[in-house]
């Protein structure tokens, strides 16, 4: 019998709203952060950090993208 461990990392940032997003790191494509000289107009003005991921797809969160990528680098994205 063949014994199969799978673990994954998640990283935990937060929504505009204060509900917790896990996301996992190997998905993450891109960051774009929020410039501050220029009105956000397509989003809220708290959201800090797009999240690009693999699949297309974009998260919003609270972070500010240098908080993002620090803890990106934490699990070794």
């Amino acid at each position: 019998m063949i014994a199969l461990t799978v673990v994954l990392h998640f990283i935990v940032l937060h929504s505009v709203d204060g509900h917790e997003v896990s996301i996992n790191p190997r998905a993450v494509s891109s960051l774009h952060a929020a410039k501050p000289d220029q009105p956000n107009k397509l989003f809220t003005e708290d959201v800090n950090c797009v999240v690009g991921l693999s699949d297309g797809k974009f998260v919003t969160v609270a972070e500010r993208c240098a908080s993002v990528r620090q803890k990106l680098e934490e699990q070794g994205k």
